[in-house]
């Protein structure tokens, strides 16, 4: 048998393999990551509900089921997290708003029913921002969530939850929602892995959102785990063909298995820079790290340049596209957290005062600000409608460049940075093109953890204007931090994605950088 202490350590697929030979129960699991959530949710927070009353009796279940012979499903006895937005049945879904506590939903979410009967054992919900809406997980119900591997600096965000309680061993497999990065932005912050699926391939009924009806750019749900064969595991989990019994958005296409996938003569194309925010020297690194990983097994490896270096504007001008008026009534009067108040009240502006900020920033030299500037705010429906054609035209021109290299991948970084300190997110939303780029463009994209910030990469030289200085302000003493590289697939081939990740995984985990989890959590001059 297992002993208790290592079990918090060890991946889903070896849990499994333990379960299926009876040497570790399905009760030992929970109860190890309940004893570690004791142990470090203190100083992590990632958690807001846990159901150990309830998970320790289904195990038991489960276990029992087990030694009569019995298979619940893939996830038989496994437990799992979900982010706080994701519906439980007799659970809120606040997304961080006080006036949305007190408001239980009636049914689970689609996927959460489906990993349900697959055999999962639900044992918490994890934090969120406020909203959904920062690079950061603080909100005014249940406070600030911290990254594991330096307690001052951020998660990330919006599945920052989910995220930390991963890396810190409090849970095994998750799941997440992504619109702007939030599953991949965490993963990247904390080391672990996340997938962000084609839209719909996995069910968003259940999925709470801060901003409904908004279908330019739309949320996907995902897994997010601490390797990519789990999320793999995850994925085989969830049946489409049930889901679109459930959802009619979901095509009730088989996810073919990523093993199944041959790397070899693979064409991936490699950017270690958009065009718009050159990344940190360690975020680069990553990716190259990832590329040569790939070669080994077997793949060409070429650079590609993505078109539309910014189409972050875009983004950003169709998402504000009301003004901030479904924000506004979200809030109910309840005040904006401190990460989103710099956008809310530029986007309440006058257009004439943004106009004329725009203008000083121009004449300053600070082109980016005043693009943001101008993308911001209320637009008619026109304008809204041309955004939305403007959107569709970029994922063409991204497939068409994608087919003029004959790429089957795509390796670039996950973010320009490394996690930021907490309460400076505010500042950095354009911080975020290379996430925005595939949620926006519908691909597939995963994080794979690589490697971790060198000292002497937390210097950013001569910072050309504001966003740059920001970020150089962020990246300082950022060293040992964890950063992964991002995976994309054309849309509706998870497979390629989960193939790659693993490959790359197979290699960087044998390098003495690589960014091993859990980690024990670490607070600020540790």
């Amino acid at each position: 048998m297992l002993a208790a202490m290592q079990i918090h350590e060890l991946s889903a697929i070896d849990l499994k393999k333990h379960l299926e030979k009876r040497q570790v129960s399905s009760r030992q699991i929970v109860q190890a990551l309940i004893d570690r959530r004791h142990a470090v949710d203190g100083e992590v927070r990632a958690f807001v509900l846990n159901f150990d009353e309830a998970a320790l009796q289904r195990a038991d279940e489960a276990d029992a089921a087990r030694a009569r012979g019995e298979s619940w499903g893939v996830l038989h006895g496994l437990p799992v997290t979900i982010k706080e937005n994701i519906d439980i049945a007799g659970t809120d879904s606040t997304m961080g708003l006080k006036n949305r506590q007190n408001q239980p939903s009636k049914v689970d979410a689609v996927n959460v029913r489906l990993l349900k009967e697959a055999g999962a054992i639900v044992i918490g919900k994890t934090n969120v921002p406020q909203l959904l809406l920062a690079q950061e997980t603080e909100n005014a119900i249940w406070g600030i969530t911290h990254n594991p591997w330096n307690t001052a600096r951020s998660p990330g965000g919006s599945s920052g939850g989910e995220a930390a309680a991963l890396a810190a061993g409090m849970s095994v497999l998750g799941i997440g929602t992504d619109i702007g990065g939030s599953i991949r932005i965490p993963a990247h912050f904390c080391g672990i892995a996340g997938l962000k699926p084609t839209v719909d391939r996995w069910s968003n009924r259940g999925s709470a959102t801060g901003i409904a009806g908004q279908e330019m750019v739309r949320s996907q749900m995902g897994p997010m785990a601490r390797h990519a064969r789990d999320l793999a595991l995850l994925m085989q989990a969830v049946d489409p063909q049930k889901a679109a019994v459930l959802d009619p958005a979901v095509p009730p296409w088989p996810i073919p298995d990523y093993a199944g996938v041959d790397l070899r003569g693979m064409r991936v194309g490699v950017t270690l820079d958009d065009g718009y925010l050159t990344p940190n020297a360690g975020v680069q690194r990553a990716v190259k790290l990832a590329a040569e990983a790939l070669k080994s097994a077997g793949a060409t490896i070429v650079e590609f340049q993505p078109p539309g270096p910014d189409l972050l504007f875009t983004w950003l001008a169709g998402i504000s596209s009301d003004g901030g008026t479904t924000l506004r009534t979200m809030l109910a009067g309840e005040m904006p957290a401190r990460q989103l108040q710099a956008t809310v009240k530029t986007a309440l502006l006058p257009s004439p005062v943004r106009a004329l900020l725009a203008a000083i920033f121009d004449a300053r030299g600070d082109k980016r600000m005043a693009r943001l500037l101008r993308s911001l705010g209320q637009k008619p429906v026109s304008e809204l409608w041309a955004l939305t054609n403007q959107r569709t035209l970029l994922r063409r021109a991204e497939l068409d460049a994608w087919n003029a290299q004959q790429l089957d991948l795509v390796l670039c970084p996950p973010h320009t940075m490394p996690a930021m300190p907490l309460g400076t997110s505010g500042d950095l939303t354009m911080t975020l093109s290379y996430a925005f780029r595939y949620v926006m463009l519908n691909f597939p994209a995963g994080i794979a953890p690589v490697t971790r910030v060198l000292e002497g990469e937390t210097v950013r030289a001569n910072p050309a204007d504001t966003v740059e200085r920001r970020c150089a302000e962020a990246e300082l003493h950022a060293d040992g931090m964890p950063v992964g590289v991002q995976v994309v697939a054309p849309p509706y081939r998870e497979e390629r994605v989960l193939a790659a990740m693993a490959a790359i995984e197979d290699v960087v985990s044998q390098d003495v950088l690589y960014p091993r989890t859990p980690i024990e959590p670490l607070g600020k001059g540790k």
